[in-house]
C-alpha cells in the first residue's frame, strides 16, 4: 500500500515539475514546451486549480486600482462576484470555442493537453504581476505608473500562449493568433455583460 502511495506522489512530483518546466519554457519561447504538459483528463481537471488560486490577485488588483478608493462593502461584494464569475464564463466559453475548432480540425487529441497548458501557463503572467501589485498597495508606485506595464505583461503572456497553441495543436501562428483574439475578446465581452447585467439587476431591485 505504502509503494503504491509512493508511486502517486512521484508522479504527481514528476507533472508538477515538468508543467512548470513547461511554463518557463513558454514563457521563453522554446518549442519544447508542448512535450511538458500531460494530456491526461485527470491533469486537465487538476489543472483548473491554478487560473483558480490566482482568482484572489485579480480581485486584490481589481479592489485596489478601483478609482473611488471608498467604495462600501456592499459594491465591493458585487465587483468580487462579478469577476469571479468572469473566470468561469470566460474558460467555459473560450474552451467550447476552441473544442469547436480542434474537432473541426481533426485535433481533439490534443485538447486535453491544450488546456492544460493554457491552465498552467496563466501562472507566468501572475509571478510577473505580483510585484508590481506590492509595490501599488505599499505605496511605492500609483496606479498610472503600472498600468502600462501591466498592460503590457498581459500582451506578453498572449503572445506566449499563443506560442504554445502553435505547437500543441500544431496548427499554423496566423490560426493560433485568432484563437489568442478570440481569448481577448471572450475575456473583455464576458466581464462587460456582466457588468451590464449587474447594473440591470441593481436597477431592478432599487
Amino acid at each position: 500500500m505504502s509503494d503504491k502511495m509512493s508511486g502517486i506522489d512521484a508522479t504527481s512530483g514528476f507533472q508538477l515539475k515538468n508543467h512548470l518546466i513547461g511554463c518557463l519554457e513558454a514563457a521563453l519561447f522554446m518549442p519544447v514546451c508542448a512535450k511538458r504538459f500531460n494530456s491526461s483528463s485527470k491533469a486537465m481537471k487538476k489543472s483548473f486549480l491554478i487560473p483558480f488560486m490566482i482568482l484572489p490577485i485579480t480581485l486584490i488588483t481589481v479592489l485596489s486600482a478601483h478609482p473611488h478608493a471608498d467604495i462600501t462593502g456592499g459594491t465591493q461584494t458585487l465587483l468580487m462576484v462579478i469577476y469571479s464569475m468572469r473566470l468561469f464564463i470566460y474558460l467555459g466559453v473560450f474552451f467550447g470555442i476552441v473544442y469547436f475548432m480542434a474537432k473541426n480540425m481533426n485535433r481533439l487529441e490534443q485538447f486535453n493537453q491544450f488546456v492544460t497548458a493554457n491552465n498552467w501557463l496563466t501562472l507566468p503572467a501572475a509571478i510577473l504581476t505580483l510585484p508590481l501589485l506590492i509595490a501599488f498597495i505599499n505605496g511605492y508606485y500609483s496606479w498610472a505608473d503600472i498600468y502600462p506595464l501591466m498592460i503590457c505583461i498581459t500582451l506578453y503572456s498572449y503572445a506566449y500562449t499563443g506560442f504554445m497553441v502553435t505547437h500543441i495543436l500544431r496548427i499554423p501562428w496566423e490560426l493560433a493568433c485568432f484563437i489568442m483574439v478570440i481569448g481577448m475578446a471572450v475575456h473583455q465581452t464576458s466581464l462587460d455583460v456582466l457588468k451590464w447585467a449587474a447594473v440591470q439587476t441593481v436597477y431592478l431591485i432599487s
